[in-house]
């Protein structure tokens, strides 16, 4: 299991839609072991909403860029 991850929490990621692109960030963050408050403050966001996109959330477009970049590097 991912390290500060539940199982849970994985098994939801895994079962979200990987076309949106908060879900894709939280696979490939599951996938390294990048803790959602790494995450939250790399985009100055509340880690509730880090955990909202993992899951399939909307993202606000003013991180779509960044969070594209981020998905690509990592990837």
């Amino acid at each position: 299991m991912a390290k500060g991850y539940s199982s849970d929490f994985v098994n939801e990621v895994n079962s979200a839609d990987d076309k949106k692109l908060g879900v894709r960030l939280g696979l490939v963050c599951i996938r390294r072991n990048i803790p959602v408050v790494d995450v939250a403050e790399f985009f100055d966001v509340s880690r509730t909403s880090v955990y909202a996109w993992f899951r399939g959330g909307n993202v606000d477009t003013k991180h779509t860029d960044k969070m594209q970049k981020l998905v690509d590097k990592l990837s």
